[in-house]
């Protein structure tokens, strides 16, 4: 699975359109999408939540934020990702509802199984590779890590950092339920095409680790 963040201060530092981005990612069969404020005002963020989150709900996709469960009541959005630090599932669920999928970004082997034990809907874990969107941030873990650390659990665990459609099949093939990306698609020349190289690379994986190709 292919997980978009569409993250506001990314794509006003490379110059890019979110909605424009959102619309061709959704075009190309991208259908998960997580909307990321950063330093943007709660008005912006609604603004900008409202368009993003009618563009998702028109191909039947799903659509989460980052961080703000005031603004997902607001948006009426299916969820969201929360920081490794903060809130708790059980509150986000309290105020979110049960059906709510509510996710956590992860950074080492503890975080991932405490999310497993919590019941969790999903986690990133990573930089895997040297981040697109966060240069110089550096990967803290190798793809083996990484994949020692995604089959330990049940949960999916989505690869983040670097990830472009030339290394994302391998994190499937490691173990990933998915990738996680940022600057490989708000920073492509045309997000449309990345989204499609990723996609292609993600079926590719899948289907040889489900032993249907070869």
């Amino acid at each position: 699975m292919l997980y978009l963040i569409a993250d506001m201060e990314t794509a006003q530092a490379q110059k890019v359109d979110l909605l424009s981005v959102v619309r061709d990612f959704l075009r190309a069969g991208g259908t998960v999408v997580s909307l990321r404020g950063g330093q943007a005002t709660d008005q912006e963020i609604l603004t900008v939540g409202k368009e993003i989150g009618a563009l998702v709900y028109s191909v039947g996709g799903v659509f989460l934020i980052h961080r703000r469960v005031d603004l997902a009541l607001l948006l009426a959005c299916d969820g969201v990702h929360l920081p490794s630090t903060g809130m708790s599932r059980r509150q986000a669920q309290q105020l979110l509802g049960r059906s709510a999928l509510i996710g956590r970004s992860c950074h080492t082997a503890e975080e991932v199984e405490r999310c497993e034990r919590e019941g969790w809907a999903f986690v990133t874990l990573g930089p895997v590779f040297e981040s697109v969107s966060k240069a110089g941030y550096g990967p803290t873990m190798t793809l083996d890590e990484f994949g020692v650390i995604a089959r330990s659990v049940a949960l999916p665990v989505f690869a983040l950092g670097g990830v472009l459609p030339e290394n994302a099949g391998s994190c499937i093939e490691i173990g990933a339920a998915g990738v996680a990306v940022v600057g490989g698609i708000l920073g492509a020349e045309s997000p449309f095409e990345a989204t499609e190289r990723y996609l292609e690379a993600l079926a590719v994986a899948s289907e040889l680790e489900s032993g249907q190709v070869g």
